[in-house]
């Protein structure tokens, strides 16, 4: 349900920009101070106010500006950032990302940055408009639950930019359109501190808990619940430094009686499986030629002869599957292929790995998972262990193993314990987009990335340093805004 209007609605604020920046997809920002003008005069219909927030759930897909922040690039921010992809292909911004030679001219964190805040905007249009809706025929708790649904969302982004950025600009508002001075004024603002962002997430995600939907109310796990609002608020607890683990608990708590695994891992992958009961939020995608909305055409960049594909599976996982006697979850996300392809990390052309997770490159029918029940259910461990309960966070991380037919873990102290999780972690949710912000959350990135050997043994020299946890700020937003700032050391 592509709404047309709905992108018109923002057109204006963004004209400006789009002129200066060429072709490219910028969408600046709004400060949480300035004051919007609104046409308030009239209300907009019930029917108009469904459109507005299934516009949000279209642009939160990805069908507006493509598929790259919330499916490919979380991909190469989560996983070939870290030790379970190298770049793969011959594309310079994914090498440098991969390599950390990022600089602000990289252009998957460029379009990174201008999606998020495309999502933002499309958000806040929709709150300001459905906010002032008064049609009687809008009951007031859908409403509620539509406001509820748009804040979620933009807290999402807002998560994905604070910890790829850290300091960023907050906009809650739609841009000031009274005239082109409060238009350029209400564009050009400064970033604020993390912590000013984290707050604003929070409150998004508070006025949300008790206004969306019940888990399991929707057919469809894309629709914004309780369970995905409880979830993000104990993704975000455990971000937020220093983490919070007692909300993490609370959420994490209120989230898990509400989803069983499935039995068989395989079957979230299989196609026939999608918004499953371990499923808490998921994009999803019905191929191509459905109405006037496209197919998720991720899995081409991973899968298929044609060319070297993206983010290849590292030595390192690979291993760490072997090496904990993992076939089940090594063959449900990586293929071995024989595609005659090699480099410096896999030579041999018989045995290449491929990303198997999204394995429908043709169709367009792979769902992506933002988020599933183990990812909370090894918060909850992590958050267990945090208070050095060892035998309650075994438990979780046992149940986790399981269902991979793995034994008990055997992690008996907590600084064990929390290696156990932070393994699991990485083994069960390979190639969804979680490995890096796990190893930055808990202060590991930089011993592991620049641990990281070769299939020979020899160190990959990463180099990583403290700065380089977030990216730059994109060049074209610094070129466009003076008042932003470069994060120190790039």
């Amino acid at each position: 349900m592509k709404n047309n209007r709905f992108f018109k609605i923002v057109s204006a604020a963004s004209a400006l920009l789009l002129i200066m920046s060429g072709c490219s997809k910028v969408l600046n920002k709004t400060p949480d101070t300035n004051l919007v003008t609104l046409d308030t005069t009239s209300s907009i219909s019930a029917a108009t106010a469904e459109n507005l927030i299934a516009g949000v759930y279209t642009e939160y897909k990805g069908y507006a500006n493509g598929l790259e922040l919330n499916v490919l690039d979380r991909i190469t921010n989560g996983d070939v950032r870290s030790d379970n992809c190298y770049a793969g292909g011959d594309n310079a911004d994914n090498i440098g990302i991969d390599v950390f030679s990022t600089n602000p001219l990289n252009g998957n964190v460029s379009r990174d940055w201008s999606d998020a805040y495309a999502i933002i905007a499309i958000a806040n249009s929709a709150i300001a408009q459905i906010n002032s809706c008064t049609d009687p025929a809008l009951a007031a708790a859908r409403k509620a639950q539509m406001l509820g649904e748009a804040k979620t969302m933009r807290a999402a982004a807002y998560f994905d930019l604070v910890r790829l950025f850290g300091r960023v600009p907050i906009m809650l508002i739609p841009p000031d359109q009274t005239n082109s001075e409060t238009l350029i004024a209400s564009v050009l603002v400064p970033q604020s501190s993390p912590d000013s962002v984290y707050l604003a997430i929070l409150n998004d995600l508070w006025a949300a808990a008790g206004t969306v939907g019940d888990v399991g109310a929707n057919a469809s796990k894309l629709i914004v619940s309780k369970g995905v609002v409880n979830a993000l608020l104990a993704k975000v607890y455990a971000t937020k430094s220093p983490a919070n683990w007692d909300s993490v608990a609370y959420y994490c708590d209120k989230v898990i009686p509400n989803y069983t695994m499935l039995t068989d891992f395989t079957q979230l992958w299989d196609n026939n499986h999608k918004n499953n009961s371990e499923s808490i939020w998921e994009l999803t995608y019905d191929g191509y030629g459905a109405g006037d909305q496209v197919g998720n055409w991720i899995p081409s960049q991973f899968l298929g002869s044609g060319w070297k594909k993206f983010s290849t599976p590292t030595n390192d996982l690979v291993n760490a599957y072997r090496a904990e006697g993992d076939s089940i979850r090594l063959h449900a996300s990586i293929q071995f292929v024989n595609y005659g392809w090699s480099d410096l990390y896999w030579t041999d052309p018989n045995n290449y790995p491929v990303l198997a997770k999204y394995n429908d490159p043709n169709s367009g029918i792979n769902d992506f998972y933002l988020i599933r029940l183990p990812d909370i259910l090894l918060l909850r461990a992590e958050a267990y262990n945090a208070k050095n309960d060892i035998v309650d966070a075994a438990t979780l991380v046992d149940m986790v193993r399981a269902r991979v037919s793995l034994p008990q873990t055997t992690a008996a102290s907590q600084s064990d314990m929390a290696l156990a999780i932070e393994k699991e972690r990485r083994l069960e949710l390979a190639f969804e987009g979680h490995r890096w912000f796990d190893l930055v959350r808990t202060g590991r990135a930089e011993a592991v990335m620049n641990a990281e050997t070769n299939g020979n043994g020899a160190n990959l020299g990463y180099n990583v340093r403290d700065f380089e946890l977030v990216y730059p700020i994109p060049q074209t937003q610094m070129d466009l805004n003076p008042k932003l700032t470069q994060n120190s050391g790039y």
